[in-house]
């Protein structure tokens, strides 16, 4: 029987036939990751409206570009050098199937990697970003994720099964491609898709990098990756800060007034929750109870969308662009501020409040287990007067979900009465909620006193996120969400004052439950019981309440800082010196203005 299936055998017994079988196969194989990995938008088969609007367009929308990203689609350099193989006996040689063979497993771990970048993180495929990234990110990942062994047991097990599998189907493709019985009708058809496939990789050359583009050209892809490296490389290494100096300079203004400021950041808080049906209907009613509660306690609220810089992860990229004035899209440029500013600092929001006389407070709940070195780079960079993290909050506690870590719940009272117990100055404090990032169980429960929650009790099991149902995955996310604006809510009512203002903002959208055609902007809410400085955010986008009705970005995160600062100079500043500049990209450095 196992003699049957091996590739001599059958490439014996009929070798058109699984000559092209192969084919099919190792050509459906590099498309079929980003297809798994973007089926929430796209389906196996074409949609129907693939053939609407006239023949014309359904030619183009067949063989040229399809917006569905299904896996039937061409490989020009698999096409090409299978044809070479079938065509040309000079190339039937042992040691040039050998570079069929590594050229193949190249393309497809080329494809696999950039179907992760471009659905899961919707970043454009660059080496040099990437690398980073991965090199800083997946250690990180692995210890935080709590898998079981079983999990990584199992993806080695499919890994050497596509192994197997690839080099099965290489073996049957080139043994059938140079078997004597092939037939002439064979080398014909695969010499007219190789000729159609050179005609478009001339014609449209960079087009057949886009995962759009049905004839799919490994070389263009590639070219394209080295091109945008070399780019962010140029820009990361010749960042000139003495725009940002000078823009946010900020010494001439006083406050008079200095409220205590909260930005928090609430972890996948994203705006897929007004463009799925299965969100919007349960967000909107909460937002409806949870504005009626803040107001009927004497707050004012106001809303906007604003775009992040980075989708389904890469908070401290978020962050970092809404502090620093300063889009941050990349993990090499992030890398770069943080070894330029251990030295000086950082003109950014904390710097600015800094020299207002505020107290500069850094909250981070996740147990990690970064050495003290490490989180002395991180704090030079951010410039912060106090750093609070896991280990110093005494916390025994049941944790959850990601990292794990405390509820959220429990973090922010528990910070917020420690810091002011050590300090009159005004307050700025930052964090990024915990509770809220995927896979979004298990979850903490809301309670009505917080110091409760620092009791010894058994530490609920993780949960492999591939196990839960999509269904189950969304009302996880939902029910995530709730915990966290009801945990806001009652924080504010609780432990604000007539001195208070809140910043609560989405960093990216959240992965696995949102889609490339939900956007990337995140909801931004601004409460305070000072109603003219909240009126004030009006002109830029902002709509009084909690709810947005326009669901298009009325800024960015870069843009917050000058923003912010222009609004809070305007109403709490003294003098009649006019108000600093908003500026709705954030400072763009000269070099990249200049590209």
């Amino acid at each position: 029987m196992l003699q049957r299936l091996s590739p001599r055998w059958l490439s014996r017994r009929s070798p058109n036939l699984f000559f092209w079988l192969a084919f099919a196969a190792l050509n459906t194989l590099l498309f079929l990751p980003m297809f798994l990995l973007d089926q929430q938008s796209s389906t196996l088969a074409p949609p129907a409206s693939t053939v609407a609007g006239g023949w014309w367009l359904a030619l183009n929308r067949l063989f040229v570009w399809r917006e569905n990203l299904d896996p039937w689609r061409l490989s020009i350099e698999l096409t090409v050098l299978a044809a070479l193989w079938v065509l040309v006996r000079w190339v039937r040689r042992p040691w040039v199937g050998v570079i069929f063979g590594v050229l193949y497993v190249l393309a497809i771990s080329y494809y696999i990697y950039e179907a992760i970048v471009l659905s899961v993180f919707l970043l454009e495929p660059s080496f040099y970003s990437q690398f980073y990234l991965a090199r800083d990110g997946l250690p990180f990942l692995a210890e935080h994720v709590n898998a079981a062994w079983w999990l990584y047991a199992g993806a080695v097990l499919g890994l050497a099964l596509l192994a197997s599998e690839v080099i099965w189907l290489l073996s049957l493709l080139l043994r059938s491609g140079a078997a004597p019985g092939l037939h002439w009708l064979t080398r014909a058809g695969m010499g007219v898709l190789a000729f159609a496939c050179i005609v478009v990789a001339v014609s449209y050359q960079a087009y057949t990098a886009r995962p759009e583009m049905v004839p799919s050209s490994l070389g263009f892809k590639v070219q394209k990756n080295v091109a945008l490296s070399l780019k962010t490389q140029h820009d990361v290494a010749s960042f000139d800060d003495s725009t940002v100096r000078r823009i946010y300079d900020y010494s001439g203004y006083q406050l008079e007034t200095k409220p205590d400021i909260y930005v928090i950041f609430i972890e996948s808080y994203g705006s897929v929750l007004y463009k799925r049906t299965h969100f919007r209907p349960p967000y909107t009613a909460l937002l409806s109870e949870v504005e009626e509660t803040l107001h009927n306690g004497g707050w004012q609220t106001t809303t906007a969308l604003t775009e992040s810089p980075t989708w389904g992860g890469g908070s401290w990229l978020a962050y970092t662009s809404l502090l620093f004035g300063l889009r941050i899209d990349n993990h090499p440029q992030y890398l770069s501020l943080r070894s330029k500013y251990q030295v000086g600092s950082y003109p950014s929001l904390g710097n600015t409040l800094q020299q207002q006389g505020y107290h500069y407070v850094w909250l981070s709940a996740l147990d990690e287990n970064l050495a003290d070195i490490a989180w002395a780079r991180y704090t030079r960079m951010l410039g912060v007067d106090e750093l609070i993290r896991n280990e110093d909050m005494q916390y025994i506690g049941p944790r959850y979900g990601w990292g794990p870590a405390p509820p959220d719940q429990w973090v922010l009272h528990w910070a917020d009465e420690q810091v002011k117990t050590r300090t009159d100055d005004p307050l700025l404090l930052f964090t990024i909620t915990q509770n809220s990032h995927y896979p979004w169980t298990p979850h903490p429960t809301l309670v009505d006193d917080w110091h409760t929650l620092n009791e010894p009790a058994p530490e609920e099991e993780f949960v492999d996120p591939d196990t839960i149902s999509p269904e189950a995955m969304r009302r996880n996310y939902m029910n995530a969400v709730d915990y966290q604006l009801r945990m806001l809510t009652q924080f504010i009512l609780e432990n604000g004052d007539e001195n208070s203002l809140f910043v609560l903002v989405g960093d990216h959208q959240p992965p696995a439950v949102s889609r490339r055609a939900d956007g990337w902007a995140t909801p931004i809410h601004i409460v305070s019981k000072d109603a003219a400085l909240i009126d004030s955010f009006s002109g830029y986008g902002f709509v009084p309440g909690l709810e947005v009705t326009n669901l298009e970005p009325s800024l960015r995160h870069e843009g917050f800082y000058s923003l912010f600062m222009r609004l809070l100079f305007g109403r709490y500043g003294t003098g009649k010196i006019a108000e600093p500049a908003y500026l709705p990209q954030g400072v763009i450095p000269l070099q990249a203005a200049s590209n």
